[in-house]
């Protein structure tokens, strides 16, 4: 019986980077997985979960290179304010209003 799939278990690490090593494990994997990513399917996973969710995985998948057309349904969600990138992080760091997320990284820039 299959409980999750590589899709699933990213957005879990985006809510909860304490349990997958940290924020920069969970972008390393996103990385690993690349070209496998099911986009259609993570996105559609996001859409149900909470905004700040759906930001950060806008903002992780827009590194990552992928056309801004297939990240629309992401854009779209609304946000009453800005969310930190690292849910597990301080709240400071540079602000990207693209997607309403505050880069709370260390060396990482908007």
């Amino acid at each position: 019986m299959k409980i999750t799939n590589p899709e699933r278990t990213l957005l879990d690490g985006l809510t909860g980077p304490q349990y997958c090593g940290d924020f920069g494990e969970v972008l390393h994997a996103f990385k690993m997985r690349g070209a496998k990513l099911d986009v259609e399917r993570i996105i559609e996973y996001a859409l149900k979960l909470d905004a700040a969710t759906v930001k950060r995985l806008g903002w992780v998948l827009d590194r990552l290179g992928m056309p801004p057309a297939r990240l629309e349904p992401l854009r779209m969600t609304s946000i009453k304010s800005f969310r930190v990138l690292d849910p597990t992080g301080p709240r400071r760091g540079p602000c990207n209003a693209d997607w309403s997320i505050q880069v709370n990284l260390p060396g990482r820039v908007a």
